[in-house]
């Protein structure tokens, strides 16, 4: 009886360290999220706005914010190492992103709400101070003290 439990146990966490992203829902309250959609994979602003998050990755991790490249109708995520199934179509229909534009950037909150908007990239000053004034950041860098 003990064996099956621990067995239980073990195949439990296996597939609870398995569990795959499938929507954006699953970054929420966990994560932020910069949503960049570029309809050209050699867009000279996708290239600014990644060499942007390149200078100051760990501003990044520290506000706890993933970057999702929606690109060629892929989805990449550009600061995580686990497999996802987004789907590109499911995210443009959810945030209302046009396909007939070039690009578009998007800041969502921990709370899933869309905090920022833009047709051209951000730079990291803009989100990270629009990012600090939200209420949750605030306590989160006060607990951290």
């Amino acid at each position: 009886m003990r064996q099956i439990l621990l067995l239980t146990i073990l195949i439990f966490q296996m597939s609870c360290a398995q569990a795959q992203i499938t929507n954006l829902d699953d970054f929420q309250w966990k994560n932020r999220l910069l949503i960049i959609y570029a309809d050209d994979q050699k867009s000279s602003q996708l290239e600014e706005q990644l060499a942007k998050i390149s200078i100051n990755k760990e501003g990044y991790k520290e506000r706890e914010l993933k970057v999702i490249l929606l690109k060629k109708e892929k989805v990449d995520i550009w600061n995580l190492n686990e497999n996802h199934q987004l789907d590109f179509h499911q995210i443009i229909k959810e945030l209302k992103i046009e396909e007939n534009q070039p690009y578009e950037n998007l800041l969502i909150g921990k709370d899933g709400g869309v905090k920022l908007r833009s047709n051209s990239p951000f730079s990291n000053e803009k989100l990270f101070n629009t990012i600090d004034a939200m209420p949750m950041r605030q306590r989160e860098m006060k607990d951290k003290n």
